[in-house]
């Protein structure tokens, strides 16, 4: 089971999303829905779970998009949090699988 906390933190720390109502819509959900998810310990749907396999590869073409016009002093950073990201989208698809099976 993957822990949505753990993912919310190194979103938080890519940049990638600002506070918990915008984690929450990578899922499809409104603001405070993975709030109160966190609150009560559970994890989300299937459904969700692939909404925010597809949401992570939205921000990782982003961000390979964002790596062409960046100056080469950023492009390692831009690289370095890709390749965090594609290592990330990696584990929510086995978690998929996981949950479809």
């Amino acid at each position: 089971m993957m822990d949505t906390r753990e993912l919310y933190e190194v979103l938080r720390n890519l940049g990638t999303v600002d506070n918990a109502d915008s984690f929450s819509n990578l899922f499809g959900y409104g603001d405070s829905t993975i709030r109160s998810q966190f609150a009560k310990g559970i994890s989300p749907d299937l459904g969700a779970w692939v909404r925010f396999w597809f949401a992570l590869n939205e921000i990782a073409n982003d961000t390979k998009s964002a790596i062409k016009t960046a100056l080469n002093e950023e492009r390692s950073e831009y690289f370095a949090g890709l390749e965090e990201l594609r290592k990330l989208q990696t584990r929510v698809w086995q978690h998929v699988v996981e949950l479809a099976s």
